[in-house]
């Protein structure tokens, strides 16, 4: 899976940077990285990915979870987190993509 979200993000001319299979590592980058978007996955090596969210929300990163979870399991306070499941086509994650970043400007 992890190579087909590659594939789709480097054809459409994105840059990657991770991925971060631990929630420290994943909240040290989204704490001190420059980066324009993130792409996050609900559960991280069995734990939820919501603090390293909310340091990217503080930051003003946009992102969104690509998970097998249905947008049913985000906080309930957190209306504005997006979900693109999975399974995915490569048309949906790339307008997930464009969506977050035109939604940034």
């Amino acid at each position: 899976m992890s190579l087909l979200i590659e594939d789709t993000l480097t054809d459409n001319t994105c840059t990657i940077v991770g991925p971060y299979d631990r929630i420290p590592a994943a909240l040290e980058a989204a704490s001190t990285l420059s980066f324009d978007l993130a792409i996050l996955d609900i559960n991280v090596a069995g734990e939820k990915s919501y603090t390293v969210a909310e340091m990217l929300a503080s930051r003003g990163i946009p992102f969104f979870f690509l998970s097998g979870y249905g947008p049913d399991t985000l906080p309930p306070d957190r209306p504005d987190w997006r979900v693109c499941n999975k399974p995915f086509r490569p048309d949906e994650l790339i307008a997930m993509v464009v969506t977050q970043a035109i939604e940034r400007n």
